[in-house]
């Protein structure tokens, strides 16, 4: 028995759902089905049964549930002690970031840290915060810093970095002529959104629903994969967005674009740092979270 197919039994009975499970663990829905029949053929058994629509676990599915979990957490225990003797003694740490703190204050801080560290080294994956939490998840990566608060109960998550969102637009665009912009004086602009999964795009929508604006009241003409990415279209005339202070405010005073105040649109957030729980006593994390 593999622990992955362990993994995607304890996680169908916890969700209840084939199809949650599969998004959960990134993977399709005939593979988790093709996962269950592997266990029940290991065991020559039936462990689980669906009974209007519900995922019912049968009394051999219900003792393997009971201790797979047991298993799991052990396995995991074991993987944290490796990865903690291994940190301490090559000193490394694997960092999941997404786009945002991954140009404008990771740099700095891992400098900071390489400073107190000699020897340390780091390795840095950039993605989208939902792919960054899932990097986590699957123990891809040490510790994670992205633009929304992962929900994970395994997670230790502390607010990292105070930002806000900024309009900006291209230079010499009308609406940086206007004496005062509002919410609706976009609607009447080419926008440009981050992609699905996006720290960004996701505080953005939520702070537009806030104030009674949805997806479909913005003309949105793109979606970009990176911040970079609409900073460089924006430069280029294709329209308009609201992104990071951080970055707006440095693209802006080096002239690549118009940083612009929208007067009836106030939307904060943090950037947050996260790891398993059971790392805290992680000398390497507990450092890092000291300069942090």
């Amino acid at each position: 028995m593999k622990i992955n197919s362990l993994k995607i039994f304890i996680n169908l009975v916890d969700l209840g759902s084939y199809s949650k499970t599969a998004e959960k663990l990134d993977i399709t829905q005939p593979a988790v089905s093709m996962q269950i029949k592997s266990l029940e053929e290991n065991f020559s058994t039936a462990l689980i049964y669906k009974e209007k629509g519900e995922v019912k676990l049968t009394p051999a599915g219900n003792a393997f549930y009971t201790e797979g979990k047991k298993m799991l957490k052990t396995w995991d225990n074991l993987l944290n002690k490796v990865e903690i003797n291994r940190d301490r003694k090559i000193k490394s740490l694997n960092i999941a970031s997404s786009t945002i703190s991954s140009q404008y204050f990771l740099p700095d801080l891992l400098t900071k840290l390489s400073q107190d560290m000699p020897g340390l080294k780091t390795k840095v994956e950039v993605g989208s915060s939902r792919s960054m939490i899932k990097k986590l998840e699957n123990r891809e990566a040490d510790l994670i810093i992205v633009g929304y608060k992962p929900e994970n109960r395994k997670f230790k998550v502390v607010e990292a970095v105070e930002d806000s969102l900024r309009l900006i637009a291209p230079k010499n665009h009308p609406i940086t002529k206007k004496e005062k912009v509002f919410l609706a004086d976009l609607k009447e602009e080419n926008f440009l959104l981050r992609e699905d999964g996006s720290g960004t795009r996701k505080i953005l929508l939520d702070g537009l629903k806030k104030v009674g604006l949805n997806f479909n009241d913005l003309n949105i003409i793109s979606e970009l994969g990176c911040t970079e990415a609409v900073i460089a279209s924006v430069q280029a005339g294709a329209g308009i967005s609201l992104i990071s202070k951080m970055a707006s405010q440095k693209n802006s005073e080096c002239g690549r674009v118009e940083e612009i105040k929208v007067e009836d649109l106030e939307i904060h957030r943090y950037f947050y740092l996260a790891f398993h729980k059971n790392r805290e006593d992680d000398p390497i994390i507990k450092e890092f979270l000291e300069f942090m």
